[in-house]
């Protein structure tokens, strides 16, 4: 039998050993935060003899050299009650474009039997990187964006504010986030204002900026050196310094002490948006770059 290398996401680490047991006598445990599909560890799982990686919570999201057997995880939940609850929400709405995350993919059916009994119609679009209609990730809302002229307003389900807002200013369509974690739903317009602020505060001091830390992540499916190197050449044709910081994880207090003005974020996109105002410094994505 193989050496298996697991992966298991925060959620799931109170059962990580159960999950061992199942998989058999030789696992070998990854103790590190698993943030998504692009988060898969084949080097370390090299390095400890793994012949195999189990990763559970994500669906296939990149090529790997190295064995990769992905786990779905599923829950189903009754979010009828909310959209019950809220229905004066999406009166005015007659076609619904619904995403969600790969945990709650199976309640759609439930939402698309609802909004029909209600005279409303259920539309699915399909993502870049992912594998179900519908199901969105941080760094692809493609589910959404796809569909949005076809569409009236979207409803997000699962929870946090990072993909309905995401897909809110991709799409400038009415975005209404159904909180699985509240069991309540609202509309996103009230966050994007503070978002936008915070936003186009950063920009504004990126452009006065003259030293520039270009953040890479080393996790195989963020890593993008092309991405920062066109960006640092951009940054110093302008005549501004600019060097290429490369991380497994971009945290703020490992660029605490560093010489820098303003950083350019190439990982995660969700880095730049959820937790900007972590940073002392001010940080942009590519796209946000003037």
């Amino acid at each position: 039998m193989p050496r298996i290398f697991l992966q298991v996401p925060e959620g799931l680490k109170t059962k990580v050993f159960e999950i061992a047991d199942e998989l058999g006598e030789d696992v070998i445990i990854s103790g590190e935060t698993c943030f998504g599909a692009c988060d898969i560890k084949p080097d370390e799982a090299k390095r400890a003899g793994c012949e195999k990686i189990v990763h559970y919570g994500h669906t296939k999201f990149l090529e790997s050299d190295m064995p990769v057997e992905y786990k779905e995880i599923r829950e189903k939940i009754d979010v009828v009650p909310v959209l019950e609850s809220n229905i004066e929400m999406i009166k005015d709405y007659e076609r619904i474009g619904v995403v969600t995350t790969l945990q709650f993919l199976d309640v759609l059916a439930d939402v698309k039997n609802y909004l029909e009994s209600k005279g409303k119609k259920m539309i699915l679009g399909k993502g870049q990187k992912t594998v179900y209609d519908g199901q969105v990730l941080g760094c692809d809302p493609y589910a959404g964006v796809s569909i949005k002229d076809d569409v009236d307003c979207f409803i997000y389900i699962g929870s946090g504010k990072f993909h309905p807002l995401g897909l809110l200013l991709k799409t400038e369509k009415p975005v209404f986030g159904l909180d699985i974690e509240r069991n309540e739903m609202k509309s996103i317009d009230e966050f994007k204002d503070k978002f936008l602020r915070q936003k186009y505060a950063a920009i504004g001091m990126v452009k006065d900026a003259k030293r520039f830390g270009i953040l890479v992540s080393s996790k195989p499916g963020q890593m993008n050196m092309d991405l920062a190197e066109k960006i640092k050449g951009k940054l110093r044709s302008e005549g501004k310094k600019a060097w290429i910081l490369i991380f497994d994880e971009v945290k703020p207090e490992k660029l605490e002490f560093l010489d820098l003005d303003a950083y350019v974020n190439t990982a995660c996109p969700r880095i730049a948006i959820e937790d900007r105002t972590a940073f002392k410094k001010p940080i942009v994505n590519p796209d946000e770059l003037p």
